[in-house]
């Protein structure tokens, strides 16, 4: 299951950084849709610091004490 997870999470980023990207060369979005662009560049850069957060964060940690807990309730 952790393998799913990381895959979302390169999703996330790699989406990311790959819209900033484009946008950042130019041309790539129209005027018109200059606002779907922004909320777009909104949402990911959202989910991107959710990725950062979990993998850096307290839901690492957290998950690392929940390993740690179960490591030592399967001992003899």
């Amino acid at each position: 299951m952790s393998w799913r997870r990381d895959f979302v999470g390169l999703i996330a980023v790699g989406g990311f950084i790959t819209v900033c990207v484009l946008i950042l060369r130019g041309g790539v979005i129209d005027i018109t849709m200059k606002e779907v662009g922004l909320v777009l560049i909104g949402q990911l850069s959202a989910k991107f610091g959710t990725v950062v957060d979990y993998h850096y964060g307290s839901s690492a940690g957290s998950a690392a004490k929940d390993q740690a807990i179960t490591d030592l309730t399967k001992k003899p």
